[in-house]
C-alpha cells in the first residue's frame, strides 16, 4: 500500500462556491481512494476565499497511485512505504495507462510537447544499431546503478531513416543511456505517402524510472517493454513520479486555459 498527504488549495471571490467546491473534491477523492482530513485552514485573501486542507491518501496499487496525480494535481508527500517493489508488469501497465492519457489530453487540446534537441552531439549509427554495450556494463547499470532495461518503440517519420534515427537519439541523448536502436520502415500511405521514411524506431535503454514516466508522457511511444526483473523505488522517487505527473497536468492545464483567453 502507498500512502501519501496531498495538498489541496481551492480558491475563489465566492465563498459559498468555494465551500462546495472543496467538498465535492473530498468526496469524489474518498469514492475513489481511502482518504482522511488531517487539516483544513480557510483565510481570505486579496478578495479571495481560500481553502487549504491536507488530506492522507491511501492507494492499493502503483497504478491507483499514478492516476491520483494525473487527476487532481496536488502537490503530495509520500508517507509509506520507504522503499516499493513493483513488478515489471504493473510498472508497464501505469506507463500504458500514462501514455494513453496524455495522448487523448494533447489531441483534444491540440497541443504538444516542443523537445529540446542537442544536434551538437555526435552519433554513429552504425554503433547503435550493433548494441553499445556488453553484458557486463548491462549489469553494471541495472545492479549498481539501479537502472532499468528499457525497450521503447516510437512512430517516427521524415525525409530519410538516417535522419529520423538521429532525431529521436538526439532527443533522449540526455536523459538515458541508450544502447540500441533498430528501425522497421512501413509502407506509407496517407500523409505518410511522400515521406522519405516512415516506421518504427525501436530503442533499448536504460534510465530511472522517473525518466521513462518523462519519456511516456513527452513521446508518447508505440510500446514500451520493461526489460529489468523487477524495479524497487524508494518513498522520494515515488515522490518525485507523482510531483511531476500532477506538476506538468498543472502547467499543461494553464497553456490551454491562456489560449482560450
Amino acid at each position: 500500500m502507498i500512502e501519501i498527504i496531498s495538498y489541496q488549495e481551492i480558491k475563489g471571490n465566492n465563498k459559498n462556491i468555494v465551500k462546495e467546491e472543496f467538498e465535492n473534491l473530498v468526496n469524489d477523492i474518498k469514492s475513489k481512494y481511502k482518504c482522511d482530513i488531517l487539516s483544513v485552514e480557510e483565510d481570505l485573501e486579496d478578495d479571495l476565499y481560500i481553502i487549504v486542507a491536507e488530506l492522507k491518501v491511501s492507494f492499493n496499487s502503483f497504478l491507483d497511485y499514478i492516476k491520483f496525480p494525473l487527476n487532481y494535481t496536488a502537490d503530495l508527500d509520500v508517507i509509506e512505504p520507504p522503499k516499493l517493489k513493483i513488478d515489471p508488469k504493473e510498472f508497464g501497465e501505469a506507463l500504458a495507462y500514462i501514455i494513453t492519457f496524455f495522448k487523448n489530453f494533447y489531441e483534444k487540446y491540440n497541443l504538444a510537447f516542443n523537445i529540446p534537441i542537442n544536434e551538437n552531439v555526435t552519433i554513429n549509427l552504425k554503433d547503435y544499431k550493433r548494441g553499445i554495450y556488453n553484458e557486463d556494463e548491462a549489469f553494471t547499470f541495472e545492479e549498481e546503478e539501479g537502472l532499468i532495461k528499457v525497450k521503447a518503440v516510437f512512430e517516427g517519420y521524415g525525409i530519410s531513416e538516417e535522419e529520423v534515427l538521429k532525431r529521436i537519439l538526439f532527443s533522449l541523448e540526455n536523459n538515458v543511456i541508450i544502447n540500441k536502436v533498430i528501425a522497421k520502415e512501413l509502407e506509407k500511405e496517407g500523409p505518410y505517402k511522400n515521406m522519405g521514411f516512415y516506421g518504427l524506431i525501436a530503442v533499448e535503454l536504460f534510465c530511472k524510472p522517473l525518466d521513462i514516466i518523462e519519456i511516456a508522457y513527452k513521446f508518447l511511444p508505440v510500446v514500451v517493454s520493461i526489460r529489468s526483473e523487477s524495479i524497487e523505488l524508494d518513498s522520494l522517487e515515488l515522490q518525485d513520479i507523482g510531483n511531476e505527473l500532477g506538476g506538468v497536468i498543472f502547467e499543461l492545464t494553464h497553456t490551454v486555459f491562456m489560449k482560450g483567453l
